[in-house]
């Protein structure tokens, strides 16, 4: 079921609320259960191809793997499953920490990046990668991201494909955490009293040849959130990085650095905004980024000054300077997990959040959905989906013709599930106010 939330509230002028040219945006009037596992991910290729991984139990009984399915009839049927990580049972999921579907940018390249634990060491883990090409699905055997190799936390992975092919990802790791842990007041590192630290890293590898190898990895950042999965981003020929931060007094802001040179050198760090939010703990909610044109957008989740909101800005000189924050989650209770899904001249963002017309603000979670124009105006947030349990983690991916494909996942007492709802985008048909 669906239900429009109407936003008329007043905005800044560089995120007015769409007017009578803007679009609908009609869903399915029930979200279907497409995987007996959890954290969906779903690619939609040019033609009517719907690709889509996930992680489930394995087959032996021992561990999870990530399996893939493909559908060529926009997601009515997907065919087999292909198991794509090479060690049965390795594959580490939970929360922030899910695995992830790319594409090439000529879609004919499937790429797969995921947290496998370490056999040899159950507190360590390491990011795994693997690809295929996407018209016949052969997955390669997987190779490990991280060069290091040490029995320590390489997590929270995230990856994207740059305009140019060349893949980078990026993780939370703790190779230096040991160091850092024996210099607990934090003085070495040029923090004052008060500041608990940050116990991770953020380290970043590129591969040019098409996921075949991957390059030395490269620390961006340190005193991370060590449970807020990082983001990619690209702009004005930079690749950016955006993260949540651990500052002194426990403050979780987001912070972003760009780099001009495909990821070698990175310049200092920026705030993205001024959330002032103390935390003594991880709010497990990283930052999103997409590019609409030259405009690189970031969303994120914060409950500075205690007003829980998904929050948008935006950069227009590739993450060197960030506009003032909107809130864009108005209307709904409870809001988290913010991701953006872009293709072509649509970007669309999705998060989790209750309605607060149910149950006084305690109602199931769900799935939100709106989007980001060109010109930055944004459409009304709706109500894109939601089934018994709840929606957690949601994601998205724009189709040809406007359609739209928004997944989830969802516990139950046979384990969780993977739930799929699709709609489309189309012109409004309203009245000039």
């Amino acid at each position: 079921m669906k239900k429009a939330l109407a936003l008329l509230i007043a905005a800044p002028a560089c995120f007015v609320l769409a007017a009578a040219a803007g679009r609908q945006f009609n869903f399915e009037n029930e979200a279907r259960a497409i995987c007996q596992g959890r954290s969906p991910k779903v690619v939609a290729r040019r033609a009517h191809g719907v690709l889509m991984t996930y992680t489930a139990r394995s087959e032996s009984g021992q561990g999870h793997d990530l399996f893939f399915q493909s559908s060529s009839d926009v997601g009515d049927l997907f065919e087999s499953r292909q198991r794509v990580n090479s060690d049965p049972g390795e594959v580490s999921d939970h929360g922030e920490n899910s695995p992830q579907l790319l594409t090439s940018p000529d879609d004919s390249t499937l790429y797969a990046v995921w947290n496998s634990r370490d056999s040899k060491n159950p507190m360590g883990s390491h990011v795994r990668f693997s690809r295929s090409t996407a018209m016949r699905p052969s997955w390669s055997p997987a190779l490990t991201v991280n060069d290091d190799l040490q029995p320590v936390s390489h997590g929270f992975q995230t990856a994207a494909v740059g305009p140019d092919g060349t893949i980078y990802a990026a993780w939370l790791d703790g190779r230096k955490r040991a160091e850092r842990q024996g210099d607990s007041a934090g003085h070495h590192h040029g923090f004052g009293k008060g500041f608990t630290g940050g116990t991770s890293d953020i380290y970043l590898a590129r591969s040019a040849d098409g996921g075949r190898t991957f390059e030395k990895n490269v620390r961006v950042a340190s005193r991370i959130c060590p449970c807020c999965r990082p983001a990619i981003g690209f702009s004005k020929g930079r690749v950016i990085l955006a993260w949540r931060q651990v500052d002194e007094g426990d403050i979780r802001d987001i912070y972003a650095a760009s780099s001009p040179d495909n990821g070698v050198a990175w310049g200092a760090p920026v705030r993205v905004a001024r959330d002032n939010w103390a935390i003594n703990g991880c709010p497990h909610a990283g930052p999103a980024l997409a590019a609409l044109g030259d405009r690189l957008y970031v969303a994120w989740f914060s409950e500075g000054n205690n007003k829980p909101s998904v929050n948008l800005a935006w950069s227009n000189d590739g993450g060197a300077t960030f506009s003032a924050k909107r809130p864009v989650s108005e209307g709904a209770t409870d809001p988290t997990h913010p991701q953006l899904a872009v293709a072509q001249d649509r970007l669309a963002l999705v998060f989790q959040a209750r309605d607060s017309a149910t149950n006084k603000g305690w109602g199931k979670m769900a799935a939100y959905y709106r989007e980001i124009y060109p010109d930055g105006s944004l459409s009304p947030l709706v109500l894109a989906g939601r089934s018994k349990a709840g929606a957690s983690y949601p994601t998205a991916a724009l189709g040809m013709s406007g359609r739209i494909f928004v997944g989830w996942t969802e516990g139950g007492e046979s384990g969780s599930q993977g739930y799929l709802v699709r709609g489309r985008s189309v012109l409004a048909n309203v009245s000039q106010r």
